[in-house]
């Protein structure tokens, strides 16, 4: 429990990128009746980019839990 206290910000950002690639896949894409392609497309950067804010941060709170498990 002591490890979602500690990453719960990398962990809320990770689950918010899965729900977008979730979103995408359920709503789906089709062409209409004018020959164009209709899809969410602002939900695959969204993903990419919660997916990397998730990394960024975990890596900031182990660096940072690091130094103070060292310095204590």
């Amino acid at each position: 429990m002591n490890f979602l206290r500690k990453y719960k910000i990398s962990f809320l950002f990770c689950i918010s990128g899965l729900l977008c690639f979730i979103a995408y896949n359920t709503i789906g894409s089709y062409v209409d009746e004018n020959g164009l392609l209709v899809e969410p497309f602002g939900l695959i950067p969204l993903f990419w980019i919660f997916e990397l804010l998730a990394l960024v941060a975990s890596i900031v709170t182990f660096v940072k839990n690091r130094k103070v498990q060292s310095m204590g």
